[in-house]
Parts: structure tokens; sequence; C-alpha cells
């Protein structure tokens, strides 16, 4: 009986500032070659579990997977190398790259390098088959209400200043464990103080920047909100707003094709999780506010 060898690898993904899909490749000093990372399992491990570990030993990248890929074989000396590849992208908490036994330099190159400078042929046809139309249009958006900031006409300043509560700042610390395992790659709010500090406790607990664009602000321009959205899907990402702005764009999306697994709520430090596969809105989920 042939001896099957199981293991499992990643294509990992990210865009530049411009919008360039980049691959990560690696390099293996003892065999000098550059491959896509992957490794062999441990006992016990799912696929799944094998390609994580094996791309942040190698890479020093914590990812998130976007979708199962194809299955590849090998002949080896003594059997069959079966590799169970995923498509990946990176996460904040990544400690990056540093030099180890297996892997001494990583390059991020567009896919036409990859298939130039990838020495097998299993990887180049990986690379070459992947689906990146939907690969990099697949990821979850949340939609988080600002947690409790208190009475608005007992707020002397102005409103944009008013901060959160006692209560809202125990909100915003569980609203950010609870958001913390799932895997998010970036954090956007309104500039609005109560808003920068609901997300501050997740940004700080997963090593994200929290960006600040003025279209989830409240009195929206529901057209600039959507467009933001539009312009995020792919990713994980936490859009933190007002209870003007996130039912505004729940509507806009059920327009785009967007199915609810609920009545509609949208209560202070409350989270509406929104599926996109492949640019599709799907489906939703909504997430009730901390009980305190």
């Amino acid at each position: 009986m042939t001896r099957v060898v199981r293991a499992a690898g990643g294509l990992i993904l990210r865009r530049t500032g411009k919008g360039n899909l980049k691959i990560l490749i690696a390099h293996r000093p003892s065999y000098d070659d550059w491959g896509l990372p992957k490794g062999k399992a441990d006992k016990g491990e799912t696929a799944e579990e094998t390609a994580l570990r094996e791309v942040l030993e190698e890479t020093g990248y914590e990812c998130r997977i976007v979708a199962p890929l194809e299955t590849t074989r090998h002949r080896m000396n003594n059997g069959v190398k079966e590799v169970r590849w995923f498509a990946m992208r990176p996460l904040p908490s990544s400690p990056g790259f540093k030099k180890n036994e297996e892997i001494d330099k990583i390059q991020w190159v567009s896919r036409k390098k990859a298939r130039e400078v990838l020495d097998y042929e299993t990887d180049r046809g990986l690379v070459k088959n992947a689906n990146y139309k939907q690969l990099t249009q697949t990821g979850t958006i949340f939609l988080l209400r600002h947690a409790a900031a208190g009475d608005r006409t007992k707020w002397s300043g102005a409103d944009p200043e008013r901060p959160l509560t006692k209560k809202g700042r125990k909100q915003s610390d569980i609203v950010a464990k609870t958001l913390a395992g799932k895997n998010i790659e970036r954090i956007i709010t309104s500039p609005y103080e109560r808003c920068i500090e609901t997300i501050r406790p997740l940004a700080k607990r997963i090593g994200a920047k929290v960006e600040v664009d003025q279209a989830l602000a409240e009195g929206p321009d529901i057209d600039a909100a959507y467009a933001l959205v539009d312009s995020l899907v792919g990713h994980n990402v936490v859009l933190c707003s007002h209870g003007d702005v996130i039912p505004a764009l729940m509507n806009r999306l059920m327009w785009a094709g967007l199915t609810l697994d609920s009545r509609f709520y949208c209560s202070k430090a409350s989270v509406w999780e929104v599926g996109v596969e492949g640019g599709r809105f799907t489906t939703s989920h909504y997430i009730s506010p901390p009980k305190l």
C-alpha cells in the first residue's frame, strides 16, 4: 500500500495600497527553492489547523482562511504527499516574518511573477487556477452601533465629542471580546468620540489601526456610506457607526440581495454580521448588545 503523507498550506493574498493583488512566496535554503508555505500535519490536526499553523510558523503571518482550494499530490521516495490548500488573508495580529530554520526569505509578488519564480508545477498550477475574483470578494462586514453614551440633551459640549458612559465602556470591552475571534482585518469608525471609544478596546486587542471615515458619521450620506461598504467587500472589517446610519445601510444592502436572519434591531452596542461571498451580500446575523 502506498504511504500517504498529509500536509496543508496557504495561498496568501493581500492588496497593496494601490489595489494590486500580491501573493506570498517563500524560499527554503535547504532546497534552494521557492514555493507556497506548507507543511505536514501534526497528529489530530484538521487540514485547516495544519495550514494556519504552518503558515504562521514559516512566514510569521497569522491568517484567516477565505476558502478551500484544490488538493495537490506529488510522489516522494517513500510514498505520496497530499497537500490540501486554502486561500488566506493576513490578520493585523501577525508578528511578521523572521528568518527561521525552514524559510530564510519571503516575497510578495504578482500572480505573473509567482508563476515565473515558483519552482514546482503544482504550486504554479494552484496560482494559475485560483478564482481571484471570488476569493478577493469574500469576507464579513460587521456593522457595530456605538455603545451607551448617555442622554445627548444633558451633554453641554459639542455632540461629536460626547463620550461613552461607564455602562458604554463596559459594553465596548465585552464587544471587543466577542469580535476578537472573528478574524478582523480592519477597523473603521465614525469620527464621533463615542464611536472611537467603542472600537478602541477591539483595536488594542487585535493590534489593528483605527481608521476614521466621515461617511460613517451621523446624518448619513447613504451613497457615501454604501460606497465605503462596497469598497471593503472581501475584507473582514468592523464599521462602527450610529443609529441612523446602520439602518439606512442595512436597507441598502437588502436592496442588493442581503437577507436577515431575524427582525431588524439596532440597539446600542449591537452588531449586524453581514456575509459577503464573491462580491454578493448574502445572509446576516444580529448580535445583541452585551448583558450587564
